[in-house]
């Protein structure tokens, strides 16, 4: 929490005067963030991970979408996400000597988030204001955003990724990792279908959240806002439709190491299916209402194989508290997916009903 580049970076955004504590906020596994208490305020201080995202490239982001949020919440009357507070000069962000990206942004006290929970009022809540966030992108031009994370859901990339970390992955790791390596391989027709649907340009290039956690919602005074803005950029809303299903439905941490506690809760399911859909889905094509649950099988997919290839390299990208914690988060994906598989008829009938279809 020390040291140059943290201080240098501090003096930008606040009064050291003024200050009564410092502390490390939230359990991201990217970024480095703060909770920064002044006399009668808080806020949230960010290093946003250079070595992740291009960091010209969020900052270009950053400067529009927080121009035009603003105005769309004046517009509208709602609120969608917290201010992005700004430097001296305008800008929201300063970059340190090694190229890391600062931010400020407005804390909202007594706030709460989630990154499991089993109140489906919750997950209503949460899809809902991701489904209202989409609506205010689908106002934006997509063209005027630049990609944070080249080829980010990317399934092709990611599996051509993942067969470089097998082949040259230590003989012992492949071994404590065989049962994966062998579902990787069973499931790998998903990664397959979404990608042929991309390739073929049947989905249309929206600007997406693409991060859509659970725990990227904070509810503060009964309203859900929607945060972690780094990763908006060109895409689709099936991996957005994806990644909720991914981390709404289980009731398992993403690293339980009991893989009998992961199941696909179909209440959570068509919870999450009503907030956000019941916004969003006049909005949307037929096609990409035909292959939401594609995309949740398709994100799931894609978190295994990410997992599973850092524990291949080295784990070199996700924090990890011990060797083997890339391998149990990769069980627990794989696990959601074959339940999303078991489940598949009675999500399809929830999805129809939404949609009416």
């Amino acid at each position: 929490m020390t040291g140059v580049d943290f201080e240098k970076s501090f003096v930008q955004f606040f009064n050291a005067s003024e200050i009564s504590d410092v502390k490390p906020f939230g359990n991201g596994h990217i970024n480095d963030t703060y909770l920064v208490k002044t006399t009668g305020e808080a806020f949230i201080f960010q290093k946003v991970n250079q070595n992740v995202f291009d960091i010209a490239a969020l900052v270009h982001n950053y400067k529009i979408l927080n121009k035009f949020v603003e105005a769309y919440q004046r517009e509208m009357g709602i609120s969608l996400t917290p201010r992005i507070l700004t430097i001296e000069i305008g800008d929201y962000h300063f970059i340190d000597k090694d190229g890391a990206a600062w931010r400020k942004v407005e804390f909202l006290p007594e706030s709460k988030s989630y990154d499991i929970t089993t109140d489906t009022a919750i997950s209503f809540a949460a899809a809902e204001a991701y489904g209202k966030f989409q609506v205010f992108l689908n106002t934006l031009d997509v063209e005027q955003f630049q990609d944070t994370i080249p080829q980010f859901h990317h399934l092709e990339n990611r599996m051509k990724q993942f067969e470089e970390a097998l082949n040259n992955a230590p003989k012992n790791l492949l071994d404590n990792a065989a049962p994966e390596i062998g579902q990787v391989e069973k499931f790998k027709s998903v990664g397959i279908a979404i990608t042929h649907l991309l390739n073929t340009g049947k989905l249309p290039l929206r600007l997406s959240h693409y991060d859509t956690k659970l725990n990227n919602i904070i509810f503060h005074e009964s309203q859900a806002y929607v945060i972690d803005l780094d990763t908006v950029m060109q895409g689709s809303v099936l991996f957005d439709f994806g990644d909720m299903v991914r981390t709404f439905t289980s009731p398992a941490a993403e690293d339980e190491p009991d893989i009998e506690k992961t199941i696909f809760r179909l209440s959570h399911f068509e919870a999450l299916t009503n907030g956000y859909l019941g916004v969003l889905k006049n909005e949307l094509t037929a096609t990409e209402k035909q292959n939401l649950l594609l995309g949740a099988k398709a994100i799931i997919y894609e978190q295994a194989l990410r997992f599973l290839s850092d524990y291949f390299n080295g784990n070199i990208y996700y924090k990890t508290a011990y060797p083997e914690h890339n391998l149990v988060r990769c069980r627990t994906q794989l696990k959601l997916l074959e339940e999303i598989f078991i489940g598949e008829s009675k999500a399809v009938d929830i999805l129809n009903k939404v949609l009416n279809l």
